[in-house]
């Protein structure tokens, strides 16, 4: 079942244990990661990049092959569909392709005033319809 990952991560931490992220590149990759979660019971995140979309067409296509997947495979075990690191543009195009968690990665913008107003769009945006958000609030010299 795709979900927010924010309880998936609030009950890892009461739990004491830990919740791996892993990177898909195609459907294969995603079909193993999944069938592991599932097979070890284990609440899993599945990330993608802006680069590893650009192979796999779109968000969208990345999020129609977990999604259906989820479905064909009768997943039970709680998945997170999230964007890893990010850029401001693609944040948004995470959220419309249907991704439950999107990483907004503003450490390269032109100041830190303008990074923050960017994350907190995407906050509100994002929480609005039910999407955890990570984000780089810092900057990389």
């Amino acid at each position: 079942m795709l979900v927010n990952a924010t309880p998936m991560l609030q009950a890892a931490v009461k739990g004491h244990y830990a919740v791996a992220a892993f990177n898909t590149n195609n459907l294969e990759w995603a079909a193993s990661i999944l069938d592991a979660a599932e097979q070890l019971q284990s609440p899993v995140i599945i990330q993608c990049t802006s680069g590893a979309a650009k192979w796999q067409v779109s968000f969208k296509t990345v999020a129609d092959i977990v999604r259906d997947l989820v479905e064909a495979k009768n997943i039970t075990v709680p998945v997170a569909l999230h964007l890893d690191h990010g850029n401001y543009e693609d944040c948004f195009k995470c959220i419309d392709a249907g991704f439950t968690s999107v990483m907004y990665d503003g450490s390269h913008e032109e100041t830190f005033d303008l990074n923050l107003q960017r994350t907190s769009e995407i906050v509100k945006i994002a929480h609005a319809k039910g999407i955890s958000v990570e984000a780089e609030g810092g900057g990389i010299g």
